[in-house]
């Protein structure tokens, strides 16, 4: 009887490495859910055509964004530091924010324009395929936000409890 159990213990200790290892992933299994927006997800219930045409859209609105987003950038570093300071310039503060909203306004308009014209050029089914999809995000996404708030976050409109 010892020699039975002394051999399956020795055989137990010799596979516990394996037995250890997580199995590796299927093929085609993604370790990671996609990016928001990423790979076929993305307009996912419009046709190619569609697909092709709003994404044409988005990355034709994203070629002035990257200086857009400096300057936004640059503008908050300069308002932070101005708040900072041990006397505040209101003047400075407000046209400082005035370049701000300047840059976030030309970044909006841009992608908004972009995406009428895509919107222009989209069939009908498609139309009401990317409604369906911008729903379905929403829902998806409040649904999230409800969770957080039922698990110690807070709803994304509500103050804090040292606010009220």
């Amino acid at each position: 009887m010892n020699i039975r159990f002394a051999a399956a213990a020795l055989a137990l200790l010799a596979a516990a490495p394996s037995l250890a290892q997580t199995p590796p992933p299927r093929a085609g299994m993604r370790l990671q859910p996609p990016e928001h927006g990423e790979g076929p997800m993305r307009f996912g219930t419009m046709s190619e055509a569609g697909r092709r045409t709003m994404m044409a859209a988005m990355e034709s609105a994203r070629d002035g964004d990257r200086a857009d987003r400096d300057r936004v950038r640059a503008a908050r570093d300069r308002i932070l530091a101005i708040l900072d300071a041990e006397r505040l310039d209101s003047a400075a503060l407000r046209r400082t924010m005035d370049e701000e909203r300047a840059a976030s306004t030309a970044m909006k308009m841009r992608r908004q324009t972009a995406m009428t014209t895509a919107f222009e050029r989209l069939s009908v089914a498609d139309r009401r395929a990317f409604v369906a999809d911008a729903r379905m995000t929403r829902g998806r996404v409040e649904g999230r936000m409800g969770k957080m708030s039922r698990f110690g976050g807070r709803d994304m409109g509500s103050r804090p409890p040292e606010m009220m």
